[in-house]
């Protein structure tokens, strides 16, 4: 009897220990009849691989034909925007530049011949000239400065174009042309980026993707390690990927030493949200359907359910069950096949 008392008194505060600390850590009893449904706190997580990439990208290209003079772009060098990295020459541009350029001028000579006119029907008003005249040299010197300004704005374009701007301020990241290069209107000479137009892109899987939302919160941890970034989603990208992920764009939320390029994991986590709970065990996959099994006054029910986040061994039911009802988790697939024996028939 004493040898007994030894082993028995152990063993069972053994299991009266771990009992207590799994109520303590709230994780699910191990419950002999059913459990009922009460709604449990969730704060779902989600984590993915994620680079840092530009917003959008900014490309250096060629306004017109032409040749490339002058051309000093080199990968990582820093600009501002509106520096000139470039001109375009050659017999075209020269034709057009001189065009745009006897424009102007004649422009300038025709508002001249314009305001010489008026001043002489002024001086003549009203003995030899009358008011209809002086009305018609006065809108003469109104359309030769429009056409004026026309010209100066067309040759500003013409001398303008021919020029390559930087059309924001960052680093060059990439160079396609060289010196002395024949170019066509359009023709991409260069892309940049700008440090402070950065973000994560990450792309999520899996049902609990669809919940995620502008505004959620986490960390960016760089692969070859350093400081985790704090970060905020700033946008998720709609529509769903046809490999069925979903993309997020994530900004830092404060001054980040991030480089385009770097790769690493992107850990968001959303707000506590209370859902129906079970424990995980109640839970039976048949096909790619998530079933458990309800007691109510009738007897068992198979009840098709829609899973959610996972903590501590309690799965979240968005939909599918109410607080209050009861599941089974002991025996639960045994209860769920039943019916199955109905569907043989016995051997003669």
């Amino acid at each position: 009897m004493r040898s007994t008392l030894k082993v028995t008194v152990p063993f069972c505060s053994f299991w009266l220990l771990l009992f207590g600390c799994a109520a303590q850590a709230g994780l699910p009893p191990a419950a002999e009849g059913p459990v009922i449904v009460a709604n449990h706190p969730f704060s779902p997580s989600f984590t993915a691989y994620a680079v840092v990439e530009p917003v959008a990208p900014v490309t250096v290209q060629a306004l017109v034909n032409g040749t490339l003079v002058q051309w000093r772009a080199l990968p990582g060098m820093a600009v501002r925007r509106g520096d000139v990295l470039g001109r375009l020459a050659g017999p075209e541009r020269a034709k057009e530049v001189a065009a745009a350029r006897a424009a102007r001028d004649q422009a300038a000579e025709a508002l001249d011949l314009a305001k010489k006119n008026e001043a002489v029907v002024q001086q003549t008003y009203p003995v030899i000239s009358n008011s209809q005249k002086l009305h018609e040299a006065r809108s003469l010197v109104l359309q030769a400065q429009s056409a004026l300004e026309a010209a100066k704005a067309r040759w500003a374009f013409v001398r303008d174009e021919g020029e390559i701007r930087a059309p924001d301020s960052g680093a060059l990241t990439d160079v396609y042309a060289a010196e002395g290069q024949t170019v066509a209107a359009g023709t991409v000479l260069a892309r940049m980026e700008d440090p402070s137009r950065l973000w994560v892109h990450a792309v999520f899987y899996g049902r609990d993707a669809l919940r995620l939302r502008p505004g959620l919160k986490g960390s960016f941890v760089p692969v070859g390690g350093g400081e985790a970034v704090p970060v905020r989603v700033s946008g998720v990208i709609a529509p769903v990927r046809p490999d069925g992920g979903r993309a997020v764009g994530c900004l830092p939320l404060g001054p980040s030493a991030w480089v385009s390029g770097e790769a690493g994991t992107l850990d968001l986590k959303s707000p506590s949200v209370s859902w129906p709970a079970v424990p995980e065990a109640a839970l039976i996959l048949k096909g790619e359907r998530w079933y458990v099994v309800v007691r109510g006054s009738g007897g068992y029910e198979n009840r098709e359910v829609e899973p959610g986040p996972e903590e501590s061994g309690w799965r979240a039911i968005p939909r599918g069950l109410k607080p209050g009802e009861r599941v089974v988790v002991k025996d639960a697939y045994r209860i769920f096949h039943r019916d199955v024996a109905k569907g043989f028939t016995p051997p003669n």
